[in-house]
């Protein structure tokens, strides 16, 4: 046997191991999505959204990050979105916040939005919400604005 084909072997054992090990990495899971009210029910489950309206959107999820010694975990939430100016004339795009969420047997839970207090602050494009652990993103949800 060469030695070319040694390595590779041990490369794809190391591997597959690596991946049984890590078999919870990256599940995670959108429990709900769409408009909501303001008392945080959901009114409608949909990823079209009324752009240039006051409106409340988002989504509910569970990710597992192997965590069991706490009732709460940080993971950063992240949104993208078309320009917006806020009242000073500063545009931006979007922000990563870290925010602690409940835990139970590993699993986290919470749920992200958006919350427009004005038509200016809902423009029509892509709106991408991301939940990360460190450099590691557990899922990502978009909504389309029209």
């Amino acid at each position: 046997m060469s030695k070319h084909v040694f390595c590779r072997q041990i490369l794809f054992f190391f591997l597959c191991g690596f991946v049984t090990f890590n078999g919870h990495a990256n599940d995670a899971k959108i429990t709900e999505y769409g408009i909501y009210n303001g008392n945080q029910d959901l009114v409608k489950k949909t990823t079209v959204i009324p752009a240039n309206e006051i409106i409340r959107f988002g989504f509910c999820f569970e990710v597992f990050v192997n965590f069991f010694g706490d009732d709460k975990y940080m993971l950063t939430q992240s949104l993208s979105h078309p320009e917006i100016s806020d009242d000073g004339g500063w545009p931006n795009k979007g922000y990563n916040v870290p925010r602690k969420f409940k835990v139970t047997e590993g699993v986290a839970s919470g749920c992200v939005g958006y919350n427009a207090r004005s038509s200016d602050e809902a423009p029509a494009g892509e709106w991408r919400f991301s939940l990360s652990d460190g450099s590691n993103e557990l899922l990502n949800f978009s909504f389309n604005l029209k």
